[in-house]
């Protein structure tokens, strides 16, 4: 059983133009690519864990506040 789950990331950086000081950090854009795989998974467990629950009905109206 894995107890952690660690998403993994592409980071692309790019230089900012007209920039005089390449050293600096703020010179510099960070671009943050998730792996598309872990988005499509989530979001297929999302949709069939809210089918289950609005089937059976396993919520109170107490225990979420904003439902679909």
């Amino acid at each position: 059983m894995q107890l952690f789950y660690f998403k993994k990331t592409i980071i692309i950086i790019l230089r900012k133009l007209k920039k005089k000081d390449y050293l600096e950090l703020s010179s510099f854009r960070f671009i943050t690519l998730f792996d598309i795989l872990n988005k499509m998974l989530e979001l297929i467990i999302l949709k069939r864990l809210y089918y289950v629950v609005k089937i059976y009905n396993t919520l109170l109206d107490t225990q979420i506040r904003v439902r679909r």
